[in-house]
């Protein structure tokens, strides 16, 4: 049975991730895209827009579409009435992080009617190379770090600009960033306590010094938005000096045992692809629950709260 995929927000994340993958997926067709500006979700869906319902109507595109399931990819702030909607017409969700650009917003989606058709897009807990790291820690309390970098101030802000409007991302790096550090260490460590944090700008940081307590030991996570390169490297180091380092750039685990590579680079492709296979009966377990979204959320906030501001902040 073919299922019917819809997309909600056709920007660049719909283009870059979801996008590849619906259209290489032999169990959907894309059926329906909404969006705010229809000449421009026409023009990122390319040779893919044949015979696909583009409207800027929400209700057209459920009504008239008939998505089975649906992917919400529109700004923060503008994700709870398309998830809310999508639930009511009885279609799966996937939303792109976080829940809602407000918290209270994002508590409200995950105790919605339907709400266990709802999943949210954090990908980097489905690494491969996640059990291999697993595996291979150093035993006893450790040291943690996570450093976490992208370009994307000099390149997704200008097609995203968005990104730059603290109501509507909901805040800065630590949202945009930080959401896919934190749910990757409470994966791999357990649920920590936020102990203090410094950014470099009040309302829309691009960087972020965090310290947090798990019950592994003390962690480290620095995120930077503003570095010239994309990479995202976990270290864990015992008292013995044994340490354990995952490193995504590279696409390996570095250990005392030695080295375990993986072989596909891209986590976030593979995260698309394991909800649209839990959906269609393929697979299991491939999905972030809105709670555990909100866990990371709910965490989030708690190191806003935390936050002193240090213009001159480096990593």
């Amino acid at each position: 049975m073919t299922l019917r995929y819809g997309v909600v927000g056709c920007g660049r994340v719909f283009q870059r991730y979801h996008l590849p993958v619906v259209t290489d997926h032999e169990d959907y067709t894309l059926v329906a895209a909404c969006d705010t500006d229809a000449d421009s979700a026409r023009s990122v869906l390319g040779a893919a827009a044949d015979g696909v319902l583009v409207t800027t109507s929400l209700e057209e595109f459920l009504t008239v579409g008939r998505p089975d399931v649906v992917a919400v990819c529109t700004p923060n702030d503008a994700h709870t009435e398309p998830v809310l909607a999508a639930l009511a017409a009885g279609a799966h969700v996937l939303c792109e992080k976080p829940l809602a650009a407000d918290v209270a917003e994002a508590r409200d989606l995950a105790r919605a009617a339907g709400a266990d058709r709802l999943a949210v897009n954090l990908p980097y807990r489905f690494h491969e190379l996640v059990p291999a790291f697993l595996k291979a820690l150093p035993e006893g309390p450790c040291e943690i770090t996570l450093t976490f970098t992208t370009a994307g101030q000099r390149l997704w802000r200008p097609v995203t600009n968005w990104y730059g409007d603290a109501a509507r991302a909901g805040g800065g790096a630590l949202v945009d960033l930080g959401a896919h550090a934190l749910d990757l260490l409470i994966t791999v460590f357990g649920r920590p306590r936020p102990v203090s944090c410094r950014v470099d700008a009040a309302g829309v940081e691009e960087r972020v010094v965090a310290d947090l307590e798990f019950p592994a030991g003390h962690a480290t996570l620095r995120i930077d938005r503003r570095s010239r390169v994309m990479g995202l490297t976990l270290e864990a180091t015992a008292a013995s000096g044994e340490s354990t380092v995952l490193d995504l750039r590279r696409g390996e685990v570095r250990s005392a045992a030695g080295t375990v590579t993986a072989e596909d680079r891209r986590p976030e492709l593979a995260a698309i692809r394991g909800f649209l296979d839990t959906v269609a009966g393929r697979a299991r377990g491939r999905v972030v629950a809105p709670a555990q979204a909100l866990e990371v959320q709910e965490l989030i906030v708690a190191l806003y709260a935390e936050a002193e501001c240090d213009q001159e902040l480096t990593l």
